[in-house]
């Protein structure tokens, strides 16, 4: 009985584990795609939104490339923006886009302090961002007079411009290690800002890590399988059905005429 317990335990212990280690390696397929997405070859932000367009969800967090002109007497800040353990404000400044009569917000960094806060930048710059969009937090803007906001929603920032918007924005992406090589940002706005992530990352496809999956899926299933066998086992063994017992009872007793006649047979003979 006590090796049924433990062949169970070790079964099942390695059912579970053998679970988990797929479970995590499909999580990871999912992590590794979602990182080569965050650093893929960026395309130009006019291609994947119009001036007049709905936010392309099926984009989100997708690196984009705008040229255009900077235009810093539109500069907001968000407020209560965390990086690490500080709480303090993005900056963000508005690029008209070249060839259009539209502009985008462009996230440039995150800074302490609104008064500390490097100047906008001015000129023709071209910027390289994670496309995003607007942020519904559903926090009222108790100071409209100033240039800080409690989020960043395109809709409440169309009354505040003399320009049409696009109805998403970038957040500045860093250069690491010469990416993006084919569109490398120029007066980019990100001398004396500290670097922002992403908010929202593009989603892996759904069959990302599936198979993986399914294999954890079958693991712990066979640990299922595994627990029911011992409890029928131990069933069994402690409780018999009174059939199996008067099963094993009929097979131990002989039949005395059939003794008998087999034993004159045998005399006869």
């Amino acid at each position: 009985m006590w090796g049924a317990h433990a062949l169970m335990v070790v079964f099942v212990t390695g059912a579970v584990l053998l679970g988990v280690w797929q479970y995590q390696s499909s999580q990871q397929d999912k992590q590794d795609q979602v990182a080569e997405l965050v650093h893929a070859k960026p395309k130009a932000f006019t291609d994947l939104i119009g001036p007049n367009d709905a936010f392309p969800w099926e984009q989100i967090g997708r690196p984009v490339t705008v040229s255009g002109i900077w235009l810093p007497e539109e500069t907001i800040f968000i407020d209560g923006m965390e990086r690490g353990s500080q709480v303090g404000f993005w900056a963000v400044t508005p690029v008209l886009v070249d060839d259009t009569e539209s502009a985008v917000y462009v996230v440039r960094g995150w800074t302490p302090e609104v008064g500390t806060a490097p100047p906008a930048p001015r000129g023709h710059v071209t910027v390289t961002g994670w496309l995003q969009p607007s942020d519904w937090t559903n926090v009222a803007d108790d100071r409209k007079s100033d240039n800080v906001f409690p989020q960043l929603d395109v809709s409440d920032l169309i009354s505040r411009t003399s320009y049409d918007l696009y109805s998403a924005y970038m957040v500045r992406s860093p250069v690491e290690d010469d990416w993006p090589a084919s569109s490398m940002p120029v007066n980019d706005g990100s001398t004396d800002v500290a670097d922002v992530p992403a908010p929202q990352l593009p989603e892996p496809e759904a069959t990302t890590g599936l198979r993986n999956l399914l294999y954890a899926i079958e693991w712990w299933l066979f640990g299922v399988f595994g627990i029911y066998v011992w409890w029928r086992y131990v069933r069994d063994t402690l409780h018999p059905r009174p059939e199996d017992v008067d099963e094993s009872d009929e097979a131990g007793e002989e039949d005395p005429e059939k003794t008998t006649q087999d034993l004159r047979v045998r005399s006869d003979a």
